[in-house]
């Protein structure tokens, strides 16, 4: 792309971000369809989702989304995985996304609509309503995310991230509502994404490393929605020929998180090439001085972004994960992100934090001098021949400081209690 049209997207992106009202609490909900009873096997085009605001009786946006057998979004394209519902219809696998601050009060009143039910939805701050309506004459049109697939950026009505022109694995800029870097300014919080895998070729002591930029992901089909975008992509790499390594992506992409389930497999083939392979997934900020980082593993250490790692920063990252982990990271400047890292079950390879916090430290590629912070995970001893996967969410906000960040993570976390009567 020519540059002063890369750059006139640029300004366009922080255009649509400055115009963006401010967005509090923006959580996607996905509640679970088999907690809806009465709507299983009903066509999901019948019914609509309405809420009370201020006395006010209206259309708010949903969406429904599929399941596969195995656990992940379904996508048509994807013959490894099996459809577990029928298409249009609200099967017991589905799950219906709700956007959390769209929740009201409880309905007192008889509306004109055909109302057939209350959905109740419990949060750790409170209790919203929502309600169903048959063949609703006034329907939501408020759309929260969009994936330009021409000039690869997503875009929310909190962020814009840029991705390669050619690679959906290198992420470039990352513009976030209200945040300014420590110039005052606003910058890019994000450096880039990285992806490591290192192995042994032929032999261990022989290794080879390589990242993103070796990487060639296939967008296979897209699936649009007013709450969130669904991306399936894959990507295999080769060494001398031989492939040695799948990946699926599963990419869920709403207004303030990004849900990527990822599906790795070694090839047995690949003993003939690979040993001991190692994966690597990890943030770089852009010059985040000053940033606080707390895990759920680690305690109460407390790792702060000052250019160089401490002796407590380097013993968080040698103390292995267990269980669903999570990462905060705040930067103090109006933007603030939780990971949340769950290795799915039968995952056995030992997996710890990696955070680099070296104002010197080159680890390409990289845009921008230095590790300020590279925060995520590396898995060793990867098994061979055998798949494992993992689901990564990264959480946006600017103002999870009201809480401390164990409680935030917490709240945020947590499984809504619902509960669904039917008119």
């Amino acid at each position: 792309m020519p540059l002063f049209l890369r750059t006139a997207s640029r300004v366009l992106g922080l255009l649509f971000l400055l115009g963006a009202s401010h967005v509090v609490n923006a959580q996607i909900l996905q509640l679970k369809a088999s907690e809806l009873k009465p709507l299983l096997g009903q066509p999901t085009a019948v019914y609509s989702f309405f809420a009370v605001h201020e006395g006010n009786f209206a259309p708010v946006p949903h969406q429904w989304m599929e399941y596969s057998v195995e656990g992940f979004p379904y996508f048509h394209a994807d013959k490894t995985t099996t459809q577990s519902g029928t298409r249009d219809i609200i099967d017991a696998s589905d799950r219906l996304l709700l956007r959390k601050q769209d929740g009201g009060d409880k309905l007192t009143t008889r509306p004109v609509e055909q109302v057939v039910g209350e959905l109740s939805v419990q949060r750790p701050d409170g209790e919203r309503f929502f309600y169903v309506v048959r063949n609703a004459y006034r329907q939501a049109t408020q759309k929260y995310v969009k994936f330009d697939l021409q000039k690869m950026v997503i875009k929310s009505t909190d962020y814009a991230l840029y991705l390669d022109d050619n690679n959906m694995l290198i992420w470039n800029d990352f513009f976030y509502r209200g945040y300014k870097g420590s110039s005052g300014q606003r910058e890019s919080i994000l450096d880039t994404l990285k992806i490591r895998l290192s192995a042994g070729v032929f032999r261990e002591n022989s290794r080879l490393t390589l990242s993103n930029d070796n990487l060639e992901p296939s967008i296979d089909e897209i699936i649009e929605g007013p709450l969130a975008w669904q991306v399936y992509a894959t990507t295999t790499l080769s060494v001398a020929k031989i492939p040695v390594l799948k990946i699926r992506n599963y990419f869920l992409l709403m207004p303030q998180e990004t849900a990527i389930y990822a599906r790795f497999t070694l090839p047995t083939i690949a003993k003939t090439v690979l040993q001991s392979p190692s994966v690597s997934i990890s943030l770089d900020g852009n010059q985040l001085y000053g940033g606080k980082l707390i895990t759920s593993w680690t305690g109460d250490s407390v790792a702060i972004t000052d250019g160089k790692m401490s002796d407590s920063e380097k013993k968080m990252v040698g103390n292995p994960m267990s269980g669903k982990n999570w990462i905060w990271f705040g930067t103090g400047r109006g933007f603030d992100i939780l990971a949340q890292l769950d290795f799915r079950e039968g995952f056995e390879a030992p997996a710890r934090l990696l955070y680099q916090d070296d104002a010197t430290l080159a680890n390409p590629p990289e845009r921008f001098p230095g590790q300020l912070p590279n925060v995520g995970f590396t898995m060793e001893e990867i098994p061979i021949g055998k798949e494992f996967n993992f689901l990564t969410r990264l959480i946006f906000s600017d103002n999870s400081d009201s809480l401390p960040p164990g409680k935030y993570a917490e709240n945020t976390l947590s499984d809504s209690k619902v509960s669904y009567s039917a008119y």
